[in-house]
């Protein structure tokens, strides 16, 4: 009985957090972005889009996540302070699940707002967003996720070991 209720109050603790969260971030309306100052100003609400892509199930407020990736990409292909140069095994990743590339695309522009020293840096780029694809698929695989040998091989691999392969695919 008394394993009964902590199994439920757990799960309602866990339910009510992801609903929490996944209404946390709100999607910033008529901004404007023209001046490097624009794009600044707007990093903290890039960095909670990104958290909120990351977080919220994929199959969940669809509509809401529409919205997200398109203020995600409309900051993304103008900002002044980063490039984000695309490979073939980036998409390769991202073939079988098109959800994943705007993950890569999120993990690695959040990884250089944090680190801004690491802005020219292509492979910590690369490991940020490989690290969000790894991060998604395993949450949503199944749910909106289909499963992909490919990814599955990197979640296999310790930090040193995904270093090396993207240094390899760099080359």
């Amino acid at each position: 009985m008394k394993l009964q209720k902590i199994v439920i109050t757990l799960f309602v603790t866990v339910l009510a957090f992801q609903v929490n969260f996944s209404q946390e971030f709100n999607i910033p309306k008529n901004i404007k972005l023209e001046a490097a100052e624009d794009y600044k100003k707007h990093e903290a609400d890039v960095l909670n889009c990104i958290n909120w892509l990351e977080n919220t199930p994929i199959e969940q407020d669809s509509e809401k996540r529409l919205l997200a990736k398109a203020f995600l990409m409309q900051w993304a292909t103008g900002t002044p302070t980063m490039t984000i140069e695309m490979q073939a095994f980036q998409l390769d990743l991202t073939k079988k699940n098109a959800d994943l590339l705007i993950t890569f695309l999120g993990g690695w522009i959040k990884h250089v707002i944090e680190n801004p020293e690491d802005k020219d840096n292509m492979e910590a780029g690369n490991i940020a967003g490989i690290t969000s694809i790894i991060k998604v698929y395993s949450a949503n695989k199944g749910n909106g996720i289909k499963k992909d040998k490919r990814i599955e091989k990197l979640i296999k691999m310790n930090p040193s070991e995904l270093q090396e392969w993207v240094a390899k695919k760099l080359k």
